[in-house]
């Protein structure tokens, strides 16, 4: 219970309607909060709300959350040109609470339905594109910028760089013409043209954009912005080859996370730092945490996670000698991908399995591996990077010189093309 009772001119103001805003909220809520549980938790609701709305007015927070649901049904179903068509005309939907409601399933969409998430995306930006005098000027424009970089970032994991490049161009521009400079904002904006530039192999620029984002997070006291910034950290470390400091700053980025408010962020921090251990050579901490992340695996939102989960375990399995768990594992992987349509992870994992049969000095076998996989990809609507790819693998084979350094070289431009199209492992 709180004593510091507010004084009697205070409280004779308030009741004869006298009292400023700021002074109630400085001087009376505090008070009245701290002496009654209930609206002390409905005072963390408000602070939940506006968080999550990214609004600075309280009443907006808590009414246009609780509406937009129901709004949203306004859209209807059907064409993308006709949703789009009535977020133009159906003023009901040109509410904050809306456009947020929409970069929230953006979000939700973004990994298992790209496509789908584009669309939400230009919806946002429609209804971020019609909010009215009810809202401050310079914030609309804050929240044109995030329905934008939302856009650009669907694209990214789309493969669509060049529309990507040009969402985020319009959202700097609706950043740099807004008067408020919330530092959250501009930290997601950088945070996710940096996931941009690291699928554009452009090392520099992305590590510049991480380093200013991860600043303005922790400016703004945002342990979630912090995180998500040091996990994008470690992306960079690991395609410089800097391994032991990627696990060094995915180990802080896990210490960030609240696993009770963010637990699928931090079974995405868990998982990196799965798969930079393999990586690194740390079979026994890797394998220690495989059986832990196996758990925590349900909330992740990638159909691609189980898959790869089981990759890393194969790759593990071959760093502790368990040969014949790996092969095994490789070969599973592998055909479930080719059916997937991920042909450029398929043929990573076959390359991997080529070095399990190299290191065993299985020659014949590793030729056979080499025309069978020729012929399996030929033979489907496959990347031609792939088949590129695949075609050097067996021509070295075929003329026996093939060794781990040119496995692993060809398997760096299966990477590097990967990450232009959206890829990640």
């Amino acid at each position: 219970m709180r004593d510091d009772h507010p004084t009697l001119e205070t409280l004779a103001r308030w009741l004869a309607g006298e009292l400023e805003h700021e002074q109630v909220r400085l001087e009376l809520a505090p008070h009245f909060l701290g002496n009654c549980p209930v609206c002390q938790a409905m005072s963390e609701e408000i602070d939940r709300l506006l968080a999550e709305s990214g609004h600075w007015d309280e009443a907006v927070a808590v009414v246009e959350s609780r509406e937009a649901p129901e709004l949203l049904r306004l859209l209807g179903e059907g064409p993308h040109a006709e949703r789009m068509r009535r977020a133009d005309e159906v003023e009901e939907l040109h509410t904050w609470g809306v456009c947020q409601l929409l970069l929230a399933k953006v979000r939700e969409q973004v990994f298992k339905d790209p496509s789908g998430a584009v669309e939400t995306a230009h919806l946002a930006v429609r209804v971020a594109e019609h909010l009215g005098e009810t809202y401050h000027p310079d914030w609309v424009l804050e929240l044109r910028a995030r329905s934008l970089a939302y856009l650009g970032n669907a694209r990214r994991v789309l493969g669509e760089l060049q529309g990507a490049d040009d969402a985020f161009l319009l959202a700097e521009e609706c950043l740099a013409s807004s008067g408020v400079g919330d530092p959250r904002i501009a930290a997601e904006v950088l945070s996710l043209k940096g996931s941009l530039r690291l699928d554009q192999c452009r090392l520099e620029e992305a590590e510049d954009l991480v380093e200013r984002s991860l600043a303005l997070s922790r400016k703004a006291g945002d342990p979630v912005g912090v995180a998500k910034g040091l996990l994008q950290e470690s992306k960079i470390l690991n395609q410089t080859g800097e391994l032991e400091r990627a696990i060094a700053v995915l180990h802080e980025a896990a210490s960030e996370i609240d696993p009770a408010l963010e637990p699928v962020l931090l079974a995405r921090a868990r998982q990196n730092l799965l798969f930079t251990l393999s990586l690194a050579g740390h079979y026994e901490e890797a394998s220690r945490l495989l059986d832990e992340l196996r758990e925590s695996l349900s909330v992740l939102a990638e159909p691609l996670d189980g898959l790869r989960l089981r990759w890393t375990e194969a790759n593990i399995a071959q760093g502790l000698g368990r040969l014949g768990a790996a092969e095994e594992g490789y070969r599973k992987v592998q055909r479930e991908l080719l059916d997937l349509g991920y042909s450029l992870d398929a043929a990573l994992v076959s390359l991997d399995l080529a070095t399990l049969l190299l290191e065993q000095g299985r020659t014949d076998e590793l030729k056979l591996l080499a025309t069978e996989v020729h012929v399996v990809f030929e033979s489907r609507e496959v990347h031609h990077v792939a088949v590129a790819a695949l075609l050097l693998f067996q021509k070295a084979c075929a003329e026996e010189r093939i060794t781990d350094e040119l496995i692993r070289q060809i398997a760096a431009d299966l990477r590097r093309e990967r990450r232009g199209n959206g890829g990640g492992h």
